[in-house]
Parts: C-alpha cells; structure tokens; sequence
C-alpha cells in the first residue's frame, strides 16, 4: 500500500510541466503534470494497488486550495485510468494559521491516517513553510512506529522569467523535480550519531557526505 501527503498550492493559476529529474531517473514521467508527485506516482502505481492520498488543505480567503483539491483527484485520475490503481483520496484542511495548535492538530490528523508496512511518498512543492517540517516529523513516526518505507519526497522547482508582454508578469520556465528523500535519511543518521566532540561529529559528518 501506498500513503501519499501532498501540500496544496493555494493560488489560482497552476502551470503544468513535463518534470525533468534531478538525482532519480526511475522516478521521471514522460508526461506533464501540475502536481509534481502524480508524475512520481505514474511511474510507480501498479493495477490494483492501494493508494491513499492525504491531501494537505489550507483555508485561504479565495477557497484555491480546496479548488486545486479537485484538480489533483482529476489529474492523478486521468493518469490512473491506463494503471488501475485503487485510490482512496482524502483532505485535511487546517486554518492559514501557523499556531501551535494548528500544527499539532495536522500532525495528528495526519498520523491518523498511517497504517503499518505502508509505502510513504511526500510532495513539499507547495503549500507554507511549516509543512515540510510537520512532514518530516509524521514520516519519522510512521517509520519507528508503522515500520513504514519511506520511497520518495520531492519538491518541484521552477525558475520565473519575464513573459515578455511588457506588463512585468513573470512565466515559470526549466522544470526540475528534485527527490528530497536522502536528505530525510541523512537528518535520522545525524539523530542517531554519538561523539564525545563535536570535532569528532563533524569530522564523521564529513565522511559520511563523501560517501
């Protein structure tokens, strides 16, 4: 089974992009796609298998967000059709507020929706800056505690040129979809690494970006 937590843009105008990949050639989907994990998610849904999409909402003042909630489900759908993956979506919207207690209630809606031996893929592309961190924090949950997998993070990044009209309106050019995931092992190897100094942690550090 696959668990799949996605950040929501809460903009009106989404942009779809055939998404070049940095570091993961398995992942990288000939098609394009606005949300860079359905790309990611092309290549890796089998017929029949369960898909649990988590898809991360929040309450901005236009109603974007839960908008580009239906343009994901019809996205990853039209791309399901040639699959046959079972897909289960569901939303969780919390308050454009960066509280305490906002955050600890996604962290808990989130973790509700874990379930053991689970596949986990994250997409940190959009949404504000504290979702990757509460992300992060769900995905080393699930790991110590659903003895989950975790297989992809990514993150979509675009530059912003001038569209050329003349009015100072930017276009988004050079796609490329980055895997974050070695980044998440490397920051629970450093949670777990031991030293009398931190001289002798940096120097283990070191060694171990070499690799």
């Amino acid at each position: 089974m696959k668990i799949v937590f996605s950040d929501l843009p809460m903009k009106k105008e989404l942009h779809s992009f055939k998404y070049k990949v940095d570091g993961n050639a398995t992942i990288e989907y000939d098609g394009e796609t606005i949300f860079p994990v359905n790309s990611v998610l092309a290549k890796t849904m089998k017929k029949g298998e369960k898909v649990k999409v988590v898809l991360l909402s929040k309450v901005d003042i236009e109603g974007n967000s839960a908008i580009n909630a239906g343009k994901f489900q019809k996205e990853l759908n039209d791309i399901n059709r040639a699959i046959g993956a079972d897909i289960e979506y569901i939303t969780l919207a919390t308050p454009f507020e960066e509280t305490r207690d906002v955050h600890e209630t996604l962290l808990r809606d989130m973790v509700a929706k874990l379930e053991d031996n689970a596949e986990i893929i994250g997409d940190v592309t959009y949404g504000p800056k504290p979702l990757p961190i509460i992300m992060f924090a769900v995905m080393n949950f699930a790991e110590k505690f659903f003895k989950a997998k975790i297989k992809n993070i990514v993150y979509g990044k675009v530059d912003f040129v001038d569209d050329g009209s003349g009015t100072g309106k930017t276009k988004p050019v050079n796609p490329v979809l980055y895997d974050l995931t070695p980044l998440y092992y490397l920051n629970n190897v450093t949670n777990s690494m031991e030293y009398k100094s931190s001289e002798d942690a940096v120097k283990a550090l070191d060694t171990l970006l070499d690799l």
